[in-house]
């Protein structure tokens, strides 16, 4: 950092100290200072979003609650990666231009249709993003993504062990991988 930017980052929280003795004199507070400090410094509290949709043919709308819950299992889902692909791309933009940009999905895209999921990794390559994804039904060979390294685990009921099954994408068919082949990509 550079000295102005550490100055800026001192005042922040000498700003946010000062907060947290106004707030616990002018309420009276009985809690502790560790108590009003840990609230004034929660990050999730500095910062306000708001979201909008539009579909096909209709004007631009808030995404609240209301409108949220009248969305399908495949538009719900969209909704709610959409901006968080989208916050950890303006994160990863602030990174040096070699770093990697890994996105990690757990159970991903459960629940989506085949086109919204085609759209979902459509917009994962688009954002450059490398990703690891695992899914009970989710192959990800979908012909948005240009290539992909597959492997599906296997685990008979009561097995100590699990098998590994590794699968190629290149964009058109999915084959298992040859002997090597993993480890050169």
């Amino acid at each position: 950092m550079r000295e102005e930017e550490l100055e800026q980052l001192s005042l922040h929280f000498q700003t946010k100290v000062q907060e947290a003795r106004r707030i616990m004199e002018d309420t009276g507070s009985i809690r502790s200072f560790h108590a009003v400090m840990k609230e004034v410094l929660d990050y999730r509290k500095w910062f306000e979003f708001q979201l909008f949709f539009q579909k096909t043919g209709e004007n631009r709308k808030e995404l609240t609650n209301n409108a949220f819950f009248t969305f399908s299992g495949g538009e719900k889902a969209m909704s709610m990666y959409v901006p968080l692909f989208s916050s950890v791309v303006a994160k990863y933009d602030g990174a040096r231009d070699d770093a990697p940009r890994l996105v990690s999905l757990d159970e991903a895209f459960a629940g989506v249709d085949e086109q919204n999921i085609s759209d979902m990794f459509r917009l994962m390559v688009d954002m450059d993003f490398e990703f690891i994804i695992n899914s009970q039904i989710l192959w990800g060979d979908c012909e948005t993504v240009p290539e992909l390294a597959i492997y599906q685990l296997l685990r008979k009921e009561n097995a100590k062990f699990v098998t590994v099954l590794p699968y190629i994408w290149n964009g058109k068919v999915r084959r298992p991988a040859k002997d090597g082949e993993m480890e050169r990509r």
